[in-house]
């Protein structure tokens, strides 16, 4: 759903611990390592992270969205579906 990678790029760019975005995110570690890591992807979340690390979320998602339509463009049909349903 989200390129979570581009958030991890900007956080290892910026030589920043998963502690200390937390510390002054006021959220847990944990929650900011595993959705960095991408084991999870609460919007709210995410949106936070990317907002602390100067990212923005048309750029995640859209990546994402480009993924996907590469990833099935095998099915002519199903991708022409697709785009109808995402694009209008």
């Amino acid at each position: 759903m989200y390129k979570i990678e581009i958030l991890e790029r900007k956080r290892l760019e910026r030589g920043e611990s998963y502690t200390e975005i937390a510390d002054r995110l006021g959220m847990h570690k944990v929650t900011v390592s595993r959705t960095l890591k991408g084991v999870t992807m609460k919007p709210r979340t995410v949106k936070m992270l990317a907002d602390y690390l100067g990212v923005e979320m048309e750029r995640i998602v859209q990546l994402a969205l480009l993924s996907i339509w590469v990833t099935l463009s095998w099915s002519d049909s199903f991708v022409l579906e697709l785009e109808r349903a995402l694009f209008v």
